[in-house]
């Protein structure tokens, strides 16, 4: 059992041991945890703590975290795209000579990305010309990877979110998954198909390997570009440890494959028992969010957005004629090419139903290169984004950003319009990504130059 004094004696990198935030969030995990000595070879050099005093405010914009994947792969559409390692994108990719599968940058990514593609290499080329979905890949690296670091007990004993009794939410978990109709049927599928892939390797026994993949169900995130995006799944252990809320406090994004935590709200100190991201999208309603986090995470939110109805009212809601407010009218739509027109006058600008609607019209109008339309779908949708993400979350600055470069496209007298939405979005990554991120600097900051 790891106690106190060996958490303080972890050090080197970007964890030195007089960092006052590392120790104390190391002090939290275990605290969570039961940890088993392995965890200081996984930790040491994969976390970046923010230094701050106990008691100093934490403003929002600040990388309160930072951390590398313990396993991590890219979605297979993005295989003709994106590098294999880094996740960047690359016009001039070159392809792994062993396997023909994945593809790399060059020499430099294909090198460092050798270690977790070593034991797939020769797995990829036996089962050609099948290849195993991004799923099955994800739980092969997670076992291989496990293999080299003695044993799967790491994985079960420490990706622990809700309880101090590691066994008693291992079973709860595993029950969960078990009365899951539509998990076990994956789960079997899943097992049948590594059998195959992984006939050289020594597997776990059903017992760690519904764990494991329980663990990946999850413990996982989605990997994000700066367009938010998904282009690939990881596992972080120490960013799983963070609890949800649907009005978080803090956001994940991504720099590459580096996952970094990001508060969008000012904190008066830095106490990680606190700090929320949200799981899932929270462009949904009340009970359509509730209903996505038991079937996928097992657990009922308790946050305050759930608890009251203050932003729920707007689910369904219909313009009062006379004062503007919100007016509760739950009716059957007719989703069609002219349910925009027909809603104008009647759903309220802000009602979830006619959100969605628009935001769907905004991206086709995006993809028939329809500027117009996409102008007056997109521009409404700006409030609503800031009602349900909120003022300050990714998705929101990303809308801004492409009326930006629709303003430009379609007009040549509304700089100062199109400059306001720059200074917008900008403001917003500024605190979700970080002036330093790759994004900000390679995508949002050149966008200036556009301007007349």
């Amino acid at each position: 059992m790891l106690d106190l004094g060996a958490l303080d004696k972890i050090s080197g990198g970007a964890m030195p041991s007089k960092d006052l935030a590392t120790q104390q969030f190391l002090r939290y995990l275990h605290f969570r945890f039961s940890f088993i000595e392995d965890l200081t070879k996984l930790l040491r050099g994969s976390l970046k703590m923010r230094n701050t005093g106990k008691h100093e405010p934490i403003p929002k914009g600040t990388t309160i975290l930072e951390s590398v994947p313990f396993v991590y792969c890219l979605k297979s559409s993005f295989r003709r795209e994106l590098c294999d390692f880094c996740l960047k994108a690359n016009s001039n990719l070159r392809k792994c000579l062993g396997c023909m599968v994945v593809s790399y940058c060059g020499r430099v990514c294909q090198r460092e990305g050798w270690k977790d593609h070593k034991g797939e290499c020769k797995n990829f080329v036996r089962v050609k010309p099948n290849v195993p979905t991004d799923s099955v890949r994800l739980i092969a690296r997670l076992i291989l990877k496990l293999q080299v670091i003695n044993g799967y007990i790491l994985l079960l004993s420490n990706f622990q979110q809700k309880s101090l009794n590691n066994y008693r939410e291992e079973v709860i978990y595993r029950k969960e998954i078990k009365e899951d109709t539509k998990r076990m049927e994956y789960f079997m599928t899943i097992c049948g198909v590594l059998n195959e892939y992984l006939s050289n390797e020594i597997l776990p026994n059903s017992v760690e390997l519904l764990g494991i993949y329980g663990r990946m169900c999850i413990n996982s995130f989605n990997i994000l570009n700066g367009e938010m995006q998904a282009i690939g799944t990881g596992i972080y252990l120490a960013p799983s440890i963070l609890d949800h809320s649907c009005s978080p406090n803090a956001v994940a994004t991504f720099d590459g494959f580096k996952l970094r935590i990001q508060l969008t709200q000012e904190l008066p100190k830095l106490e990680w028992d606190s700090i929320r991201i949200s799981y899932i999208d929270l462009m949904n309603s009340k009970s359509h969010r509730k209903k996505e986090l038991k079937d996928r995470y097992y657990f009922d939110c308790d946050c305050p957005r759930c608890k009251n109805d203050d932003i729920d009212c707007y689910h369904y809601a219909a313009k009062c004629p006379t004062c503007q407010k919100p007016v509760i009218a739950k009716v059957d739509l007719d989703v069609c090419k002219l349910c925009i027109a027909k809603q104008e006058n009647l759903f309220h600008d802000l009602c979830l139903v006619r959100s969605k609607i628009m935001d769907a019209a905004f991206d086709s109008a995006i993809q028939l290169q329809l500027w117009e339309a996409a102008i007056q779908y997109g521009i409404p949708l700006i409030q609503a984004y800031k009602l349900w993400y909120g003022e300050e979350h990714p998705l929101t600055a990303i809308l801004l950003l492409k009326l930006f470069k629709i303003t430009l496209l379609i007009s040549t007298t509304n700089d100062s319009v199109a400059q306001k939405y720059y200074e917008e979005a900008a403001k917003i990554l500024e605190i979700t990504h970080g002036r330093d991120s790759s994004f900000y600097r390679q995508e949002v900051k050149p966008l200036i130059r556009q301007l007349r």
